[in-house]
């Protein structure tokens, strides 16, 4: 099964693996699923990056978590892009909103603590 990792679990899976839930840690760890992370998560961190995570390299802190937890890179595509617009504005993080909207197209549940994502009619396990 595919999954789409937010920001914090990107960077929880990363810096703090104990701030993960039991379930998500589960679903990271079974090798049968495929674990995605979206640019955007890089994205966010390259304007957040100073608050939340100490790297003078974002490019090789993203790289190198996806390889170490084997994670998959994606990037959003346009349906993805466009699917934000169709959203009701219950969560106004753009960076979210992209998440939400790449989990429509594709058809995967979002791995987030965040409790305004389970307003949106996608699966977030957390």
């Amino acid at each position: 099964m595919k999954y789409l990792i937010d920001t914090c679990v990107l960077i929880w899976l990363s810096i703090d693996p104990d701030k993960l839930s039991r379930a998500v840690r589960k679903i990271l760890r079974n090798a049968d699923n495929e674990i995605l992370v979206s640019t955007v998560s890089a994205w966010e961190l390259a304007l957040k990056k100073d608050d939340i995570i100490q790297t003078d390299n974002l490019e090789n802190f993203v790289k190198q978590a996806c390889i170490r937890h084997q994670l998959t890179l994606i990037t959003p595509s346009l349906s993805h892009v466009c699917m934000v617009k169709e959203l009701p504005f219950h969560h106004k993080d753009p960076f979210d909103r992209l998440l939400i909207a790449t989990c429509i197209v594709e058809n995967i549940p979002l791995l987030s603590a965040d409790k305004k994502i389970a307003l949106y009619s996608i699966e977030t396990i957390w």
